[in-house]
């Protein structure tokens, strides 16, 4: 039998924390195992989908979550992560934003 992990406690966010992702014109999505943290990543959907640090912002004032000391990530393809402090225990989630591609038509 494997050990107990927090999933449950990540699971039990996830349906506020997408609210408040598509408040701001993201849909969110989870990847990764769940395990050992959560892997979270908002794409934007909508033209005019908001700033991620807004959404940030609106997650550690509804949640008793908190941003790290270090700043945002620059990742592949242009994808900003965050990693947000669960305030108890070993818990923490990466939270991660696509790119917002202003302007641009096909």
């Amino acid at each position: 039998m494997k050990p107990a992990n927090n999933a449950p406690v990540y699971i039990g966010a996830y349906k506020e924390l997408a609210e408040i992702a598509r408040k701001h014109g993201y849909a969110m999505a989870v990847h990764g195992s769940v395990a050992r943290d959560l892997d979270l990543i908002c794409i934007p959907w909508v033209e005019d989908a908001g700033a991620p640090q807004a959404v940030v912002d609106e997650i550690t004032s509804k949640f008793v979550f908190r941003e790290t000391d270090e700043p945002p990530r620059i990742r592949e393809h242009g994808r900003i992560a965050y990693t947000l402090l669960v305030s108890f225990g070993d818990c923490f989630i990466d939270l991660s934003f696509m790119p917002r591609a202003r302007g641009l038509k096909e």
